[in-house]
């Protein structure tokens, strides 16, 4: 049947093609070292239970409801324990399969997975690493049937016939000890970014609301503030301006002109790898042309979300973007840029400001209109020295993040494949 081209370019049409088999490794059928189990479902009826469904997720296994025992058994067919691997048999391509975490232990799995067992020749964390390789998925792929992705079924009793090329048992505890470590680096790299971003964000609430060594505030508007700071509306510092609207006639011509939307905006940086091209008459350059230290803001999708501009080629953007331009020079676009950012990361505080009739939005007479305090200037650049440095330290673990990531990438590509070997593993006297 044919294939939707919605699946990766990695599993499109074609035989899975076995590379040759490493010296030293077997080739098996997944049938071989994988069987099927099936627990009876002996559910108490007042108990209640974690039910796993296959509804779309990425990563693996997740629990999406807990119900009591008489309210799932006509849904369900067995109960599952830790360390059972899980195939979907929908979307087996969008992360469909996973290890069984120990907080799933005893939970109920729907009749929409296939429940497997390794046998003594495999791994079970070594099947974990080697889901999520090209042949593994191309397996999948091509043991599934079906017209899209929605609809596309996996057949796991025909997968179970596939082949694949298996180490022994000493070099797939080794691999799995390596992936093991990369995934750890990654963790805690992870978790190193997400409490600079907590720190950030008390240092952010606290240095735009009591500011630096103030021992006096006043009530406004706005909230306390410290008394030497003034309230504005961010028309008195700034010109606001929404981009060129899009249409398909301004986009067919020989010589178009890169413009930015909101994708291109994310918080604090501007992605310009993927760009997009439409004309531009010769006003509408003068109107819509960026300049260094312009700040874009989105006017829809994740509201708020904000970047300046700090290049010097040439660039526009389009309606879906409000850009500031600083008008009297007592307030920087990098403090109004930190205020915005905590607005607009507080629900309580972007509640009045947020448009949602139909989709959120974040209109140019509401931005005009916007009250914020005003630091004087030497006090302002302290407060941004302040938090550029948290947001530097956050780049540089993010780009540590990204080293691993594709060192953990390159890394399955070598040792699950056996392009690369683990020289120092040795088989345990006991196997």
């Amino acid at each position: 049947m044919a294939r939707s081209s919605l699946f990766p370019a990695s599993v499109q049409p074609g035989k899975p093609i076995l590379p040759l088999c490493p010296h030293g490794w077997t080739t098996v059928k997944f049938g071989d070292v994988l069987q099927i189990v099936e627990r009876p479902t002996e559910l108490i009826d007042n108990v209640e239970y974690q039910l796993v469904t296959a509804k779309r997720s990425r990563g693996g296994v997740v629990a999406r409801s807990r119900l009591l025992g008489r309210d799932v058994l006509t849904k369900t067919q067995f109960l599952i324990a830790r360390d059972d691997f899980l195939m979907s048999n929908r979307q087996i391509i969008h992360g469909g399969c996973g290890i069984v975490p120990p907080a799933l232990d005893g939970a109920v799995v729907s009749n929409e997975y296939s429940v497997l067992r390794p046998k003594s020749e495999l791994l079970l964390e070594f099947l974990g690493y080697f889901s999520h390789s090209i042949y593994f998925q191309q397996t999948c792929f091509h043991a599934s049937v079906g017209v899209d992705v929605e609809k596309m079924i996996f057949d796991c009793e025909r997968w179970l016939e596939f082949r694949f090329h298996l180490p022994p048992l000493h070099e797939q505890r080794r691999i799995v000890e390596i992936m093991s470590s990369a995934d750890e680096a990654i963790a805690a790299t992870r978790a190193v970014i997400e409490q600079t971003r907590k720190v950030k964000q008390g240092v952010l609430e606290h240095l735009l609301t009591r500011g630096i060594g103030h021992t006096r505030f006043k009530q406004t508007d706005i909230g306390e503030i410290p008394e030497g700071w003034e309230v504005a509306e961010v028309q008195e510092h700034f010109h606001v301006q929404l981009g060129k609207m899009l249409s398909k006639a301004a986009r067919i011509s020989s010589s178009p002109s890169p413009y930015l939307r909101n994708a291109n905006v994310q918080w604090g940086q501007i992605d310009t790898e993927d760009l997009l091209y439409m004309d531009f008459s010769e006003q509408e350059k003068q109107k819509f042309r960026l300049q260094e230290g312009d700040l874009l803001v989105c006017e829809g999708g994740d509201v708020g979300r904000c970047a300046i501009w700090n290049d010097g080629r040439e660039m526009y953007y389009q309606k879906a973007l409000h850009r500031l331009r600083e008008k009297t020079g007592a307030v920087k676009n990098q403090f109004i840029m930190y205020v915005l950012v905590r607005i607009f990361k507080s629900k309580a505080l972007s509640a009045g400001l947020v448009g949602t009739n139909s989709i959120a939005h974040f209109t140019r007479e509401q931005f005009l209109r916007m009250k914020f305090p005003v630091p004087g200037t030497e006090e302002q650049n302290a407060i941004c020295e302040t938090l550029m440095t948290l947001d530097d330290s956050t780049g540089e673990n993010a780009s540590k993040q990204e080293a691993l990531l594709n060192l953990k990438s390159a890394l399955m590509s070598d040792l699950l494949t056996g392009r690369k070997r683990v020289t120092d593993a040795r088989p345990l006297a006991a196997e």
